[in-house]
């Protein structure tokens, strides 16, 4: 457990550190149970109002190499303080027919991480702000191997 942990901060510290205009950062542990089906990981913080209308968006994924598919599809609910909700569902790739992982990693943890469509928050006289819901899209009462989930808003 410990291990984890301080694997946790050591990724999240190099990701947030060598990433320029980067306006958020934050990742959630999955639990060492598994992912599971009904559990909803949620971002919801405010935005500087320095940062622009439109910002780039991107998931994070930390996995071990017992995770036993090739893909994984979430769901991934946003709403903004402007009122825009989105629903995307994405089925994003983790290894090669072969098996072979794609990410980045040594041992058994991988990371790896995927752009997705360009988040919106229209600039008010008020607070911005963000709410962000991921759940996994798969059968799978425990999924297995997911370490956690992160997302990245530049």
């Amino acid at each position: 457990m410990i291990r984890k942990v301080i694997l946790f901060f050591f990724t999240t510290f190099i990701l947030t550190s060598c990433q320029n205009n980067s306006y958020y950062y934050q990742s959630q542990t999955v639990s060492d149970l598994g992912w599971s089906i009904n559990q909803t990981l949620t971002f919801k913080d405010s935005i500087p109002s320095s940062a622009p209308e439109i910002m780039h968006f991107e998931i994070n994924l930390r996995h071990t190499n017992l995770y036993p598919y090739q893909n994984i599809w979430l769901y991934i609910r946003t709403k903004c303080s402007d009122g825009a909700t989105r629903m995307d569902s994405v089925n994003l790739k983790l290894s090669e027919p072969n098996g072979r992982w794609i990410g980045t990693g040594w041992g058994s943890l991988y990371n790896i991480s995927y752009p997705l469509a360009d988040l919106r928050i229209k600039k008010t006289t008020s607070k911005r702000w963000f709410k962000i819901d991921i759940q996994h899209g798969l059968r799978d009462n425990q999924l297995p191997g997911i370490e956690d989930i992160g997302i990245r808003l530049y």
